[in-house]
């Protein structure tokens, strides 16, 4: 063990993409609280600190994040209103949609906002998520 702690801590922390939850069905994390984002083999891990909450969801439900670049985008489609609730200029938030099946089968959503450093992140996390998804067809 190192001087502040072993390699294998390190890499896990680093794994865990700090983003802030927005809007969905997570008991006990407030609106733009800090969180974080771990995807392992077996599911998508998200935590919340003070007190510390930790849910997962079973990665074999996550269907796919979808990331807005533009927040009045994310705004108009999700909320009905085409504006930017940033009020830091310059630094503009993305936000990244977490769709699923819940427990019921019914789609749902999870939604999170981080920054341009964030999002490349979630990019990546997204393609393993659409690394395992498995093929299927239906009619509309």
């Amino acid at each position: 063990m190192g001087l502040f702690g072993s390699k294998k801590n390190k890499e896990k922390k680093s794994e865990k993409i700090p983003v802030q939850y927005y809007d969905g069905e997570l008991n006990g994390f407030p609106t733009n609280f800090p969180c974080g984002l771990l995807l392992t083999d077996e599911a998508l891990i998200i935590t919340r600190i003070n007190p510390e909450i930790e849910v997962k969801l079973d990665r074999k439900r996550i269907l796919s994040i979808d990331i807005f670049f533009e927040e009045n985008q994310y705004m108009a489609k999700f909320k009905g209103v085409n504006i930017s609730t940033s009020q830091c200029k310059g630094m503009s938030k993305h936000y990244y949609v977490l769709n699923y099946l819940g427990k019921d089968g019914e789609r749902k959503h999870l939604d999170f906002w981080g920054t341009v450093f964030e999002t490349g992140k979630v990019q990546k996390m997204n393609e393993k998520i659409m690394e395992t998804l498995k093929s299927t067809s239906y009619e509309i």
